[in-house]
């Protein structure tokens, strides 16, 4: 493992280099994916924990052998960390997404008139997944386009007039809407945490949210604190001053 962090460092470096620390952080609630650039002492003040005992627990959870989803994906090059993007996070939601919408329909039917509240999650539910869809189609066809032609040295492509800057802030924003929803589905349902009366779709319902929580954070975490950041710097690099 490289030099040891310190909790003045940035949550999002903490996460990059640390395996495991993800884990540990989504369990307490601290946020690492939206707000990545402020320090990890930061982020644990706001939710009132003691940073240094926080990654003190981070380095003693480190597993031997950190799995393929832990590495560290800032040392990846851009071509291979777009890949990543679209086969580890868009695959996953595509595939989950219709899914969990038949889930969620059929939960709501069986379910609804005992617990109201599924209403009102089926109703947020299906508004992550029109923004998060849109979102998707927008970064890859868009985004990641442009990113992979600059990244390949492709000098003749050329950003729009509200590229880069102000695109990717644009982005960051629709990943703080999406983590709202996602912050109000886990709120209405109890922390994904089933009822006594749920049956077995209802039960299955709250695990695959609980993962597409968990998946999106991870995805968001990767684009703010590592993709964007990089994005940024090659394009700006790859323009003439005079055009920049």
């Amino acid at each position: 493992m490289e030099d040891k962090l310190h909790s003045n460092d940035r949550i999002g470096v903490v996460v990059n280099k640390i395996p495991g620390s993800a884990n540990v952080l989504e369990v307490l609630g601290v946020d690492y994916y939206c707000h990545g650039n402020i320090s990890l002492a930061e982020a644990c003040a706001e939710a009132g924990y003691d940073a240094d005992g926080i990654l003190e627990g981070i380095y003693n959870a480190v597993p031997e052998r950190p799995p393929r989803c832990e590495r560290d994906l800032s040392k990846a090059g851009m071509n291979r960390l777009l890949d990543h993007m679209t086969e580890q996070h868009y695959d996953f939601v595509f595939d989950v997404m219709p899914q969990l919408t038949q889930l969620v329909k059929r939960v709501v039917h069986r379910h609804g008139k005992s617990h109201p509240e599924l209403i009102e999650l089926e109703h947020l539910f299906d508004l992550l997944r029109e923004e998060l869809g849109l979102h998707v189609l927008k970064e890859e066809n868009l985004l990641y386009k442009l990113i992979g032609q600059f990244a390949s040295g492709d000098t003749s492509a050329r950003p729009d007039d509200e590229l880069p800057e102000k695109q990717l802030h644009f982005l960051e924003e629709e990943h703080a809407n999406v983590i709202s929803l996602l912050d109000k589905i886990r709120t209405l349902s109890n922390g994904f945490v089933a009822p006594e009366d749920a049956c077995t779709a209802y039960r299955s319902m709250l695990k695959k949210m609980k993962q597409l929580e968990l998946k999106i954070h991870r995805y968001i975490h990767e684009e703010n604190n590592i993709l964007f950041p990089r994005a940024l710097q090659i394009v700006e690099s790859s323009i003439p001053p005079h055009l920049n």
